[in-house]
């Protein structure tokens, strides 16, 4: 990775594609505009594989016999319809196809075998291929009256190549030597297969079942189909990928791989990429519902405590104004007997109200959102902030540690790209935010609650007055 990474810039996703296509035995198409190195990337990857490497450039004009090979003549001497397969397609274990799209019907068929079963028919008979993957590599998405979807289908890897668009980058490649380069190293077809054994025994982490399950559900709601095969090589890949750096379990930082196995049309990459995001940040209790839970808190003890009067009302003894419930509760508990004028008072049929019944009013009659405090209320709600308060400590710890968690696995995941990581670990800060907005609720709520305490302090102490005179 660090080898390609270093001579072709801005291709880490192709790159990392590219090496988990070879070692799962899954297919890969790079498309982009031309003149983004699709080919010379594919070439230099495939040359990787320690094995034999084919490549064409396929034209509407292109035979079977160019990429299948010959017809043997002797065979035929005995009616038997048999190519000469030795150095052409079926004996590969890495090929590239350029213009994959441009394949005729007369290829399309073998081919639809070949790229998902391995195999290729020759004659009568029916050959096990030693085909490890298939680079493809176009300008553009067939037409769909081209009939060539189950050919692109066959790519679980789909790449989406622009031009370079970092200035540093773009004067490397054009002053630079990238085009030189050849890669040093091979890759061992044991590796590979053992890699492959490997895989069987890792398992999936029950974490990642629900976040593939959620994923497909939230799919399914935009519209995004992928068939049932699709999804059993998705997991398998992640199988693979876990196994190829030592691991007995598929973690949730694998997840991500899916944005380059899902997409159909490049519009909708963004798209999925953002949902597989939330998937992965989205575990333990949701900080919204709690947010939300104590925001109502919130506005329910606002609307007992301080509760704005759409009109305000007047006190009969003392004809002191309240345009708050607040005010109106200082005043009523120091002075329980004053009267309090209908707010809606027409000037020749006045009415006026012990403070019981103006509530009563104020509620059934013009139908305020109005709540009256009363001890019992605010004892209630004291104890749903304890409740909540409670709640806040356990989704705060575990959104902490799993934070801790996932720096951990992204850190260690050779298959996620740094932008990647960086963007993942980015948007799971703005989603632990809340944490500290729904601390300063907190601390608008227990001051709501203090200061109706001290009226009641008042309240008592005036009762108290009230018995000594």
């Amino acid at each position: 990775m660090s080898e390609f990474e270093d001579h072709f810039k801005e291709r880490s996703d192709e790159i990392n594609c590219a090496l988990l296509a070879i070692i799962s035995g899954e297919n890969l198409l790079y498309l982009g505009p031309p003149g983004t190195a699709k080919s010379l990337l594919s070439k230099n990857i495939c040359e990787v594989v320690d094995g034999y490497f084919f490549y064409y450039l396929l034209t509407r004009f292109t035979t079977p016999e160019e990429i299948f090979g010959p017809l043997s003549l002797k065979a035929l001497q005995h009616d038997d319809f048999r190519r000469k397969v030795d150095g052409y397609l079926p004996t590969a274990h890495i090929a590239f196809l350029d213009e994959i799209f441009k394949s005729n019907s007369s290829i399309l068929n073998s081919l639809l075998t070949i790229l998902n079963e391995k195999r290729f028919h020759n004659g009568r008979d029916v050959i096990k291929i030693p085909l490890l993957s298939v680079f493809g590599a176009s300008n553009e998405l067939p037409d769909e009256d081209e009939n060539l979807e189950a050919l692109y289908d066959r790519f679980l890897f789909r790449c989406s190549v622009s031009c370079v668009r970092d200035e540093n980058n773009f004067k490397e490649l054009i002053f630079g030597d990238a085009d030189s380069f050849k890669p040093s190293f091979k890759i061992p077809l044991e590796k590979i297969d053992e890699i492959k054994r490997v895989s069987g025994k890792v398992k999936i982490d029950r974490d990642v079942e629900k976040i593939i399950l959620e994923t497909r559900k939230e799919f399914l709601r935009k519209n995004i189909h992928l068939s049932d095969r699709r999804w059993k090589k998705i997991v398998n890949v992640l199988k693979i990928a876990s196994a190829s750096m030592g691991n007995e379990v598929v973690d949730r930082s694998m997840v991500l791989l899916l944005q380059h196995m899902t997409w159909d049309t490049p519009s909708q990459k963004e798209h999925i990429r953002n949902i597989l995001i939330d998937q992965i940040i989205s575990g333990g209790e949701s900080l919204e519902k709690l947010k939300k839970d104590v925001t109502d808190l919130y506005f329910l003890v606002q609307r007992t405590m301080d509760y704005k009067f759409p009109l305000p009302i007047r006190c009969y003894q003392c004809n002191e104004i309240f345009d708050t419930s607040k005010k109106l509760g200082v005043h009523r508990k120091i002075f329980s007997n004053h009267m309090y004028y209908d707010p809606h008072r027409i000037s020749l049929n006045l009415r006026y109200f012990n403070y019981p019944d103006l509530v009563k009013v104020l509620k059934e009659e013009y139908k305020w959102n109005f709540i009256d405090n009363t001890p019992e209320r605010s004892r209630s709600y004291a104890t749903e902030l304890v409740d909540l308060k409670e709640r806040f400590e356990h989704a705060r710890k575990k959104v902490e540690e799993e934070f801790e968690l996932l720096k951990k696995l992204f850190a260690e995941n050779i298959w996620i790209t740094e932008n990647d990581r960086i963007e993942v670990l980015n948007r799971y800060e703005h989603k632990i935010n809340p944490l500290q907005e729904i601390k300063e609720t907190f601390r608008m709520i227990e001051s709501m609650l203090e200061q109706n305490e001290q009226i009641s302090i008042v309240e008592k102490m005036s009762s108290l007055e009230a018995t000594a005179q």
